[in-house]
Protein backbone atom coordinates (compact mmCIF):
# COMPACT_ATOMS: atom_id res chain seq x y z
CA UNK A 1 0.00 0.00 0.00
CA UNK A 2 1.40 3.45 -0.90
CA UNK A 3 0.29 5.94 1.75
CA UNK A 4 0.43 9.16 1.40
CA UNK A 5 0.61 12.03 4.61
CA UNK A 6 -0.47 15.22 3.91
CA UNK A 7 -0.21 17.42 7.01
CA UNK A 8 -2.92 20.17 7.12
CA UNK A 9 -3.68 23.35 9.09
CA UNK A 10 -6.22 26.14 9.24
CA UNK A 11 -9.55 26.52 10.76
CA UNK A 12 -12.17 23.53 11.53
CA UNK A 13 -13.88 24.50 7.95
CA UNK A 14 -10.76 24.66 6.08
CA UNK A 15 -9.54 21.53 7.51
CA UNK A 16 -13.05 19.65 6.57
CA UNK A 17 -12.11 21.07 2.79
CA UNK A 18 -8.91 19.95 2.71
CA UNK A 19 -10.29 16.34 3.68
CA UNK A 20 -12.70 16.42 0.57
CA UNK A 21 -10.41 17.64 -1.58
CA UNK A 22 -7.74 14.48 -0.79
CA UNK A 23 -10.57 12.30 -2.22
CA UNK A 24 -13.34 13.95 -3.96
CA UNK A 25 -11.13 16.10 -6.99
CA UNK A 26 -13.01 19.25 -7.94
CA UNK A 27 -12.11 18.57 -11.54
CA UNK A 28 -13.40 15.35 -11.48
CA UNK A 29 -10.66 13.60 -12.37
CA UNK A 30 -11.20 9.69 -11.75
CA UNK A 31 -7.40 9.21 -11.70
CA UNK A 32 -7.32 10.85 -8.78
CA UNK A 33 -9.01 9.33 -6.65
CA UNK A 34 -7.31 6.86 -3.64
CA UNK A 35 -8.63 3.37 -2.73
CA UNK A 36 -8.13 4.17 0.87
CA UNK A 37 -8.74 7.86 2.58
CA UNK A 38 -8.74 8.72 6.30
CA UNK A 39 -8.25 12.29 8.22
CA UNK A 40 -7.32 12.38 11.90
CA UNK A 41 -8.51 16.15 13.46
CA UNK A 42 -5.36 16.51 16.17
CA UNK A 43 -6.49 19.97 16.96
CA UNK A 44 -9.08 22.14 16.26
CA UNK A 45 -6.15 23.83 13.32
CA UNK A 46 -4.02 20.50 12.22
CA UNK A 47 -5.06 17.40 10.69
CA UNK A 48 -3.66 14.60 8.36
CA UNK A 49 -4.83 13.87 5.74
CA UNK A 50 -4.18 9.82 4.56
CA UNK A 51 -4.57 8.08 1.30
CA UNK A 52 -3.20 4.95 0.26
CA UNK A 53 -3.09 3.17 -3.26
CA UNK A 54 -2.70 -0.13 -3.81
CA UNK A 55 0.98 -1.05 -5.30
CA UNK A 56 3.06 -3.86 -6.14
CA UNK A 57 6.25 -5.55 -3.66
CA UNK A 58 8.14 -4.33 -6.89
CA UNK A 59 7.51 -1.01 -6.53
CA UNK A 60 7.69 -0.91 -3.12
CA UNK A 61 11.38 -2.00 -3.11
CA UNK A 62 12.54 -0.06 -5.92
CA UNK A 63 15.28 2.18 -4.68
CA UNK A 64 14.71 5.31 -2.41
CA UNK A 65 11.31 3.74 -1.16
CA UNK A 66 10.16 3.30 2.56
CA UNK A 67 8.94 0.62 3.36
CA UNK A 68 7.26 0.73 7.18
CA UNK A 69 5.46 -2.32 8.87
CA UNK A 70 3.16 -0.50 10.86
CA UNK A 71 2.17 -3.79 12.42
CA UNK A 72 5.47 -4.67 13.90
CA UNK A 73 4.69 -4.83 18.26
CA UNK A 74 7.79 -2.40 18.74
CA UNK A 75 6.32 0.27 16.29
CA UNK A 76 4.51 3.71 17.49
CA UNK A 77 1.21 3.64 17.47
CA UNK A 78 -0.27 4.53 14.01
CA UNK A 79 -1.93 7.46 14.98
CA UNK A 80 1.03 9.26 16.60
CA UNK A 81 3.25 7.94 13.76
CA UNK A 82 0.82 10.19 11.51
CA UNK A 83 0.77 13.15 13.31
CA UNK A 84 4.64 13.16 12.78
CA UNK A 85 3.44 14.74 9.51
CA UNK A 86 2.84 17.84 11.56
CA UNK A 87 6.37 18.21 11.92
CA UNK A 88 7.71 17.88 8.33
CA UNK A 89 7.91 20.52 5.73
CA UNK A 90 5.29 18.90 3.44
CA UNK A 91 4.00 15.47 2.54
CA UNK A 92 5.65 12.11 2.76
CA UNK A 93 5.13 8.70 1.23
CA UNK A 94 5.71 5.39 2.29
CA UNK A 95 4.46 1.65 1.40
CA UNK A 96 2.95 -0.19 4.36
CA UNK A 97 2.48 -3.93 3.77
CA UNK A 98 -1.63 -4.26 2.99
CA UNK A 99 -2.66 -6.51 5.82
CA UNK A 100 -1.13 -3.91 8.14
CA UNK A 101 -2.22 -1.04 7.16
CA UNK A 102 -5.89 -2.86 7.40
CA UNK A 103 -4.69 -3.29 10.91
CA UNK A 104 -3.28 0.09 11.51
CA UNK A 105 -5.60 1.02 14.24
CA UNK A 106 -5.71 -2.07 15.74
CA UNK A 107 -2.63 -2.18 18.37
CA UNK A 108 -4.24 1.28 19.66
CA UNK A 109 -7.63 0.59 19.05
CA UNK A 110 -7.55 4.38 17.29
CA UNK A 111 -6.15 5.93 20.61
CA UNK A 112 -8.47 4.49 22.90
CA UNK A 113 -5.76 2.37 24.65
CA UNK A 114 -4.00 5.87 25.60
CA UNK A 115 -6.56 5.98 28.02
CA UNK A 116 -6.71 2.38 28.75
CA UNK A 117 -3.22 1.96 29.25
CA UNK A 118 -1.33 5.44 29.62
CA UNK A 119 2.06 4.55 29.50
CA UNK A 120 1.29 1.62 26.57
CA UNK A 121 2.67 4.10 23.78
CA UNK A 122 6.34 4.36 25.42
CA UNK A 123 9.18 2.70 24.18
CA UNK A 124 10.34 0.23 26.92
CA UNK A 125 6.25 -0.84 27.12
CA UNK A 126 5.93 -1.52 23.01
CA UNK A 127 9.15 -3.46 23.39
CA UNK A 128 8.68 -5.64 26.35
CA UNK A 129 4.75 -5.80 26.26
CA UNK A 130 3.41 -4.22 22.86
CA UNK A 131 2.97 -7.75 21.74
CA UNK A 132 -0.31 -8.62 23.98
CA UNK A 133 -1.88 -5.62 22.44
CA UNK A 134 -4.79 -4.64 22.42
CA UNK A 135 -6.06 -6.53 25.42
CA UNK A 136 -9.75 -7.90 24.35
CA UNK A 137 -12.71 -5.75 24.52
CA UNK A 138 -15.10 -8.37 25.80
CA UNK A 139 -12.57 -9.03 28.79
CA UNK A 140 -12.13 -4.99 30.04
CA UNK A 141 -15.88 -5.21 29.86
CA UNK A 142 -16.46 -8.32 32.04
CA UNK A 143 -14.13 -7.10 34.14
CA UNK A 144 -15.56 -3.26 34.82
CA UNK A 145 -18.20 -2.98 37.53
CA UNK A 146 -21.57 -0.95 37.23
CA UNK A 147 -19.88 2.45 39.22
CA UNK A 148 -17.01 2.08 36.60
CA UNK A 149 -19.64 1.89 33.25
CA UNK A 150 -21.52 4.64 34.54
CA UNK A 151 -18.19 6.47 35.26
CA UNK A 152 -17.30 5.73 31.73
CA UNK A 153 -20.63 6.78 30.19
CA UNK A 154 -20.68 10.04 31.89
CA UNK A 155 -16.73 11.32 31.73
CA UNK A 156 -15.94 9.33 27.64
CA UNK A 157 -17.11 9.67 24.62
CA UNK A 158 -17.22 7.01 21.73
CA UNK A 159 -19.35 8.37 19.15
CA UNK A 160 -19.68 7.41 15.31
CA UNK A 161 -21.79 9.60 13.10
CA UNK A 162 -22.86 9.30 9.33
CA UNK A 163 -23.81 12.54 7.67
CA UNK A 164 -23.94 14.15 4.61
CA UNK A 165 -20.03 15.10 3.42
CA UNK A 166 -21.28 18.95 3.04
CA UNK A 167 -22.16 18.66 6.86
CA UNK A 168 -18.67 17.59 7.84
CA UNK A 169 -17.59 21.46 9.04
CA UNK A 170 -20.80 21.78 10.55
CA UNK A 171 -20.11 18.69 12.53
CA UNK A 172 -17.11 19.29 13.31
CA UNK A 173 -17.30 23.19 15.01
CA UNK A 174 -20.49 21.89 16.90
CA UNK A 175 -18.42 18.84 17.76
CA UNK A 176 -15.81 21.30 19.37
CA UNK A 177 -18.30 23.24 21.43
CA UNK A 178 -20.08 20.55 22.55
CA UNK A 179 -17.85 17.75 23.33
CA UNK A 180 -14.07 19.54 22.30
CA UNK A 181 -13.02 15.55 21.82
CA UNK A 182 -9.72 15.32 19.83
CA UNK A 183 -8.20 13.30 18.07
CA UNK A 184 -11.76 13.11 15.54
CA UNK A 185 -10.93 10.25 12.76
CA UNK A 186 -12.73 11.12 9.09
CA UNK A 187 -13.30 8.38 6.74
CA UNK A 188 -15.71 9.01 3.46
CA UNK A 189 -18.93 6.48 3.14
CA UNK A 190 -21.12 6.17 -0.26
CA UNK A 191 -24.71 5.73 0.36
CA UNK A 192 -26.59 4.69 -2.44
CA UNK A 193 -30.12 5.87 -3.15
CA UNK A 194 -32.06 2.70 -3.92
CA UNK A 195 -35.51 2.18 -5.40
CA UNK A 196 -37.08 1.70 -1.76
CA UNK A 197 -36.04 4.36 0.66
CA UNK A 198 -34.05 2.11 3.24
CA UNK A 199 -33.05 2.90 6.73
CA UNK A 200 -30.53 4.48 6.11
CA UNK A 201 -30.74 6.86 2.56
CA UNK A 202 -29.67 10.21 0.90
CA UNK A 203 -31.00 13.38 1.38
CA UNK A 204 -33.58 13.56 -1.02
CA UNK A 205 -32.92 15.40 -3.97
CA UNK A 206 -29.24 15.39 -3.45
CA UNK A 207 -28.75 14.16 -7.25
CA UNK A 208 -29.81 17.75 -8.28
CA UNK A 209 -27.32 19.57 -6.17
CA UNK A 210 -24.36 17.50 -7.69
CA UNK A 211 -21.98 18.75 -4.27
CA UNK A 212 -18.70 17.58 -4.01
CA UNK A 213 -17.80 13.84 -3.84
CA UNK A 214 -21.94 13.57 -4.94
CA UNK A 215 -23.07 11.31 -8.20
CA UNK A 216 -26.72 10.91 -9.94
CA UNK A 217 -26.83 7.44 -7.92
CA UNK A 218 -24.91 8.20 -4.77
CA UNK A 219 -24.78 10.85 -1.75
CA UNK A 220 -21.57 11.20 -0.37
CA UNK A 221 -21.14 11.02 3.19
CA UNK A 222 -18.53 10.44 5.53
CA UNK A 223 -18.15 8.62 8.86
CA UNK A 224 -17.11 11.11 11.64
CA UNK A 225 -15.20 9.11 15.19
CA UNK A 226 -15.07 10.39 18.37
CA UNK A 227 -13.20 8.39 20.59
CA UNK A 228 -11.72 9.92 23.58
CA UNK A 229 -12.30 11.68 27.07
CA UNK A 230 -13.41 15.52 26.35
CA UNK A 231 -11.30 18.62 26.77
CA UNK A 232 -13.71 19.76 30.00
CA UNK A 233 -13.23 16.47 31.35
CA UNK A 234 -9.02 16.54 30.77
CA UNK A 235 -9.45 19.88 32.33
CA UNK A 236 -11.16 18.53 35.51
CA UNK A 237 -14.33 20.81 34.85
CA UNK A 238 -17.78 19.47 34.98
CA UNK A 239 -19.07 17.46 31.68
CA UNK A 240 -22.58 15.63 31.38
CA UNK A 241 -21.94 12.88 28.87
CA UNK A 242 -25.61 11.51 28.73
CA UNK A 243 -26.89 15.44 27.91
CA UNK A 244 -23.98 16.02 25.66
CA UNK A 245 -25.25 13.11 23.59
CA UNK A 246 -28.30 13.69 23.85
CA UNK A 247 -27.85 16.76 22.19
CA UNK A 248 -25.47 15.66 19.49
CA UNK A 249 -28.58 13.06 18.10
CA UNK A 250 -30.91 15.93 18.14
CA UNK A 251 -28.40 17.80 15.66
CA UNK A 252 -27.88 14.46 13.86
CA UNK A 253 -31.41 14.08 13.18
CA UNK A 254 -31.79 17.40 12.12
CA UNK A 255 -29.01 17.42 9.72
CA UNK A 256 -29.95 14.09 7.82
CA UNK A 257 -27.03 12.11 9.85
CA UNK A 258 -26.91 8.36 11.52
CA UNK A 259 -25.93 7.00 14.44
CA UNK A 260 -24.29 3.44 14.63
CA UNK A 261 -25.81 1.52 17.48
CA UNK A 262 -22.61 0.29 18.91
CA UNK A 263 -21.95 3.65 19.97
CA UNK A 264 -23.62 4.92 23.46
CA UNK A 265 -26.86 6.26 22.28
CA UNK A 266 -29.79 7.95 24.21
CA UNK A 267 -31.96 8.16 21.92
CA UNK A 268 -35.49 8.12 22.87
CA UNK A 269 -38.06 5.30 20.46
CA UNK A 270 -39.60 8.38 19.09
CA UNK A 271 -36.26 9.94 18.25
CA UNK A 272 -34.99 6.93 17.02
CA UNK A 273 -37.42 6.63 14.25
CA UNK A 274 -37.30 10.12 13.38
CA UNK A 275 -33.56 9.20 12.52
CA UNK A 276 -33.98 5.89 10.69
CA UNK A 277 -36.84 5.32 8.37
CA UNK A 278 -39.36 2.57 9.64
CA UNK A 279 -41.35 1.96 6.91
CA UNK A 280 -39.73 -0.75 5.17
CA UNK A 281 -38.57 -2.34 8.90
CA UNK A 282 -42.23 -2.28 10.04
CA UNK A 283 -43.87 -3.53 7.13
CA UNK A 284 -41.75 -6.75 7.34
CA UNK A 285 -41.90 -6.92 11.08
CA UNK A 286 -45.51 -7.41 10.39
CA UNK A 287 -45.35 -9.31 6.78
CA UNK A 288 -43.07 -12.21 9.26
CA UNK A 289 -45.17 -11.82 12.52
CA UNK A 290 -42.42 -10.89 14.37
CA UNK A 291 -44.30 -8.10 16.33
CA UNK A 292 -44.42 -9.21 19.47
CA UNK A 293 -42.21 -12.41 18.99
CA UNK A 294 -39.00 -11.03 18.30
CA UNK A 295 -37.45 -7.82 19.79
CA UNK A 296 -37.78 -4.23 18.35
CA UNK A 297 -34.41 -3.32 16.77
CA UNK A 298 -34.69 0.01 18.90
CA UNK A 299 -34.60 -2.04 22.13
CA UNK A 300 -32.17 -4.39 20.82
CA UNK A 301 -29.58 -0.81 20.62
CA UNK A 302 -30.67 0.97 23.20
CA UNK A 303 -28.61 0.93 26.24
CA UNK A 304 -27.90 4.60 27.30
CA UNK A 305 -27.68 4.29 31.99
CA UNK A 306 -29.98 1.45 31.64
CA UNK A 307 -28.69 -1.89 32.35
CA UNK A 308 -29.65 -5.13 29.88
CA UNK A 309 -32.62 -5.95 32.53
CA UNK A 310 -34.26 -2.53 32.25
CA UNK A 311 -34.08 -2.60 28.18
CA UNK A 312 -35.84 -5.80 28.23
CA UNK A 313 -38.38 -4.67 30.49
CA UNK A 314 -38.95 -1.71 28.79
CA UNK A 315 -39.34 -3.34 25.76
CA UNK A 316 -41.57 -6.06 27.51
CA UNK A 317 -43.60 -3.02 28.80
CA UNK A 318 -43.99 -1.66 24.68
CA UNK A 319 -45.23 -4.85 23.43
CA UNK A 320 -47.73 -5.21 26.17
CA UNK A 321 -48.75 -1.59 24.99
CA UNK A 322 -48.81 -2.51 21.44
CA UNK A 323 -50.65 -5.78 21.81
CA UNK A 324 -53.46 -4.00 24.27
CA UNK A 325 -54.55 -1.05 22.05
CA UNK A 326 -54.84 -3.60 19.18
CA UNK A 327 -57.38 -5.75 21.40
CA UNK A 328 -59.24 -2.82 21.97
CA UNK A 329 -59.14 -1.72 18.52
Amino acid sequence: MRVTYTPARGTLRELAQAYTDSFAPRDGDPKKVPDFVETIVYTPNTAVLMTGRYASEEEARRRGNVINGVGWWFKPWFYQHAETALGRSGEFVEYVPTREYYHRHTRALFWEMKLILPFGDRWWCRWLLGWVMPPKISLLKVTQGEAVRRYYHDMHVIQDMLLPQHKVADALEFLHTEMEVYPIWLCPHRVFKYPMKTMIHPEAGFELNQRQGDTSFAQMFSDIGVYYAPGPVLRGEAFDGSEAVRRLEEWLIRNHGFQPQYSVSELTETNFWRMFDAAHYEHCRKKYGAVGTFMDVYYKCKKGKKTEEEVRAAEAAAVAEVANAEKND
